[in-house]
């Protein structure tokens, strides 16, 4: 960052683009904190600053530096994306290389997004490789897609996220036939009047697909039996099957076409929980070059799973959501059976000391661990974290059972040294007990103290684990790795303003701050916004 800003400092009679539509491209557009934007009544100016700037040769070190596309390219991967308009502006071959990677993804998320791309969006279009409308409304949708709409096609356009948006089935066929190198597309919980087989049928070249099916039938002249034939490239796979409403004729008819399917899929997830065991059995044995699998709230028997296990060999990464609440120990054979497995995601499952062990000992690659909704102890807890020496990534989100937040740490620092990632969300235990023999402070400061032992960690997020209004956060006692990059802490309780002070001075590298609006002042905002403007400061979504 501050290099940037010196280097702006030394060009600033170098050249100044007078497109100030750039300023609000697909990655960088999404922090609504830049302070990058440009004004249309001084393109004049700016005008006779280029003409200038294209008629003298470069006087500075500076300006001859930045005068090499390489060096333009390492400093633009080494810099964050909220600082690409300010780079872009340094000199004519910044400008050149910075602006496709601008508008190289578009992400309109809200009503607000939506209206701040739109007016920008028709002149660069054609760079666009990345388009995310996910959960965007009408009539955002119809608007955002009619800038589209004066474009012939879209060359660069790879990726195509729609999932739980309002977009219609004319204006998604208008722009699936425009697109002649879509590799993925996400219409999950789209409601569309046609099949989506039938709509995604045109693109060939797809490599990621995810679609939900509810109570839509085949047309009578598509082939069943080749169903899947017209995506030759086919990698991933993500279906959400709904119950039908009424006599489950288009149930039956699309089981029949996945039972027929012959695919080569790297990726499979499923959240189907009205199909057969037979019908996941026999998708995921077609399928015996699986990397990932997830399966959510499927019915699948003990039957089911002795089949499929020769399948699994490859398998990396696994997710397993459970809604009846059942233990583990009928999986622990699964994890046994992929050697490989790197990831496993669990959901609604009952967890007991001596399975946490052995999913430790029996996973020797296992780096990565989401728990979602179980029920375990922090004792049970801690002993995981001893045995994965190899972890590097943890969410622990919705947890039950009994225990205390300090339990995590008391003991001395953790074996998983190279944690990278840790995630902490509505755990529901105290952050210290009676049994503890620790008052509120000391409770604190074992946590804090326990959590900077981890000098390698990037991401820390703690959603409502502990409220301390009356201390602050007691983020002081944090080690404070030079390496973090995005903290969240929600649910805390009121921000002092020593603790702002302290996070401002001790995490230099600090990329993306998330906080709570109703545990922040005003004033304590301002103060980041107007001494810490390289930092991101985003508004935790409420639910």
């Amino acid at each position: 960052m501050d290099t940037i800003r010196s280097l702006q400092d030394c060009t600033s009679e170098g050249y100044v683009d007078s497109n100030t539509d750039s300023n609000l491209g697909g990655s960088y557009a999404s922090n609504n904190n830049s302070g990058c934007a440009g004004g249309s009544e001084n393109n004049d100016s700016n005008k006779n600053d280029v003409d200038s700037a294209q008629q003298r040769t470069p006087r500075s070190a500076a300006e001859r530096v930045l005068s090499i596309p390489e060096l333009v390219l390492l400093v633009l991967e080494l810099a964050s994306s909220r600082t690409w308009p300010a780079l872009r502006l340094l000199s004519r071959t910044c400008n050149e290389i910075v602006q496709p990677h601008i508008w190289k993804t578009i992400a309109c998320h809200t009503p607000l997004a939506s209206s701040k791309r739109q007016p920008h969006i028709r002149n660069n279009a054609h760079r666009v490789e990345t388009l995310k409308l996910d959960a965007l409304t009408q009539p955002y949708v119809s608007n955002l897609l009619q800038e589209l709409s004066h474009f012939h096609s879209f060359p660069n356009l790879t990726s195509l996220i729609l999932c739980d948006s309002q977009v219609t089935l004319d204006q998604l066929s208008a722009l699936l036939a425009k697109v002649s190198q879509l590799k993925e597309i996400d219409i999950q919980r789209c409601h569309l009047r046609k099949h989506p087989l039938e709509v995604l049928a045109p693109c060939i070249n797809i490599e990621s697909m995810a679609f939900s099916h509810r109570n839509v039938l085949l047309s009578p002249e598509f082939d069943l039996n080749n169903a899947f034939s017209h995506w030759k490239r086919l990698k991933r796979l993500s279906i959400t099957a709904y119950q039908d409403t009424g006599i489950g004729l288009s149930a039956r008819q699309f089981e029949q076409v996945i039972n027929k399917s012959q695919l080569d899929l790297e990726s499979l997830e499923l959240c189907a929980p009205y199909w057969k065991t037979e019908t996941i059995a026999g998708l995921i044995m077609r399928n015996s070059n699986l990397k990932r699998l997830a399966l959510k709230n499927c019915i699948f028997s003990e039957q089911g799973w002795t089949q499929v296990l020769p399948s699994l060999a490859n398998l990396q990464s696994i997710a397993l959501h459970n809604k009846y609440r059942r233990s583990l120990d009928d999986r622990l054979k699964t994890f046994r059976a992929c050697p490989l497995v790197q990831h496993i995601e669990l959901n609604g499952f009952l967890i007991y000391s001596q399975q946490l062990k052995a999913l430790a000992q029996d996973v020797t690659a296992l780096s990565s661990l989401t728990l979602s909704n179980c029920s375990y102890t922090a004792d049970e807890l801690r002993h995981i974290l001893d045995l994965s020496a190899g972890l590097e990534r943890l969410h622990v989100h919705e947890l039950k059972g009994y225990g205390t937040v300090v339990t995590l740490f008391k003991e001395g620092p953790w074996a998983c040294g190279k944690l990278k990632e840790l995630v902490f969300s509505d755990i529901m235990w105290t952050l210290y007990g009676l049994e503890s023999g620790l008052l509120l402070k000391e409770a604190l400061e074992t946590m804090w103290t326990g959590i900077g032992k981890l000098t390698q960690l990037r991401v820390l997020t703690l959603r409502h684990v502990h409220r301390t209004d009356a201390i602050g956060l007691g983020i002081h006692w944090f080690g404070a790795p030079s390496s973090l990059e995005c903290l969240c802490l929600t649910g805390h309780g009121s921000w002092k303003k020593w603790d702002i002070a302290w996070i401002a001075e001790h995490l230099p590298r600090l990329d993306v701050l998330e906080y709570d609006s109703k545990e922040m002042y005003t004033a304590q905002w301002s103060w980041l916004r107007k001494n810490w403007p390289d930092v991101r400061l985003k508004e935790a979504e409420r639910c």
